[in-house]
């Protein structure tokens, strides 16, 4: 994971602006790992990681969490991999958990983001408008979710994947 965020169009679009130590990284896992309030799951295709989903601080009593996707190795771009994890992560939190929510959002000019989340149900709630400086200039965070009656109505629950090729 660590030479994900050494590259600089990987992590473009992330609040994360400097990659982190080893140390920190195993910090951060080790956390995810004890936490009660956050689910990490490793996206593996053909038999290797290639990248990261989960669903952050979540809020039992209100009863939703924020969600957020990272596909570190470039050479699954394209490949519909992010909506697919969107979806299987939002039908988990839907029928594997007490959630009513997902929170979610992405940086003005991350169209692969948007076409994912909009896959998975996701909607435009908002925006912080000039909210992050991208690319020499400043760009909007536009904030989505998706609900679970949304879900429960539509038609993004996920396709199958062909066992041979992926699992999350």
């Amino acid at each position: 994971m660590i030479a994900w965020f050494e590259d600089l169009e990987v992590t473009r679009f992330m609040a994360l602006r400097f990659p982190p130590s080893i140390e920190m990284e195993n910090e951060w896992l080790e956390r995810m790992a004890k936490s009660q309030d956050d689910v990490v799951w490793v996206v593996e295709f053909e038999g290797r990681a290639v990248g990261a989903t989960a669903i952050h601080q979540i809020d039992w009593m209100s009863g939703f969490g924020t969600t957020g996707t990272t596909l570190g190795d470039k050479s699954v771009w394209g490949e519909g991999l992010g909506r697919e994890v969107m979806q299987l992560r939002s039908r988990y939190a839907f029928t594997q958990l007490p959630l009513r929510k997902l929170k979610s959002g992405y940086f003005d000019g991350n169209e692969a983001s948007a076409r994912a989340q909009a896959a998975a149900g996701y909607r435009e709630v908002g925006r912080y408008r000039a909210d992050r400086f991208i690319d020499g200039k400043w760009v909007d965070h536009i904030i989505t979710e998706v609900l679970r009656d949304d879900w429960e109505k539509s038609s993004t629950k996920p396709t199958r994947a062909r066992p041979e090729q992926r699992s999350v």
